[in-house]
């Protein structure tokens, strides 16, 4: 195996954040009742970074266009989540108000 030990600790942190992004969906959808898309943006996101770095840590990397294509599609899917996020919060601040 020819791979390097920061593709073995980023994929396992990857998953670690997928994980907690799935149990942060239902303590929310438990606490308040309302399901936010948020979390399961940020879970496909991360869940994407995921699989392209297991998919290095595998050894298989001669599909590296595919990768790429893996790692951009994550970059934007956590990028709409964290925008998600906003829109809730401004939601929730606008009812408060």
């Amino acid at each position: 195996m020819n791979f390097q030990l920061h593709y073995v600790i980023n994929s396992a942190l990857c998953w670690f954040i997928v994980l907690m992004a799935v149990v942060g969906y239902f303590l929310t959808l438990k606490r308040t009742g309302q399901k936010w898309p948020f979390w399961i943006t940020l879970c496909a996101g991360w869940g994407f970074l995921a699989i392209s770095n297991s998919l290095i840590v595998l050894g298989i990397t001669q599909w590296t266009s595919y990768l790429l294509a893996i790692w951009m599609s994550s970059y934007v899917l956590v990028v709409a989540s964290m925008l998600l996020l906003f829109i809730k919060l401004i939601q929730i601040v606008k009812v408060k108000q």
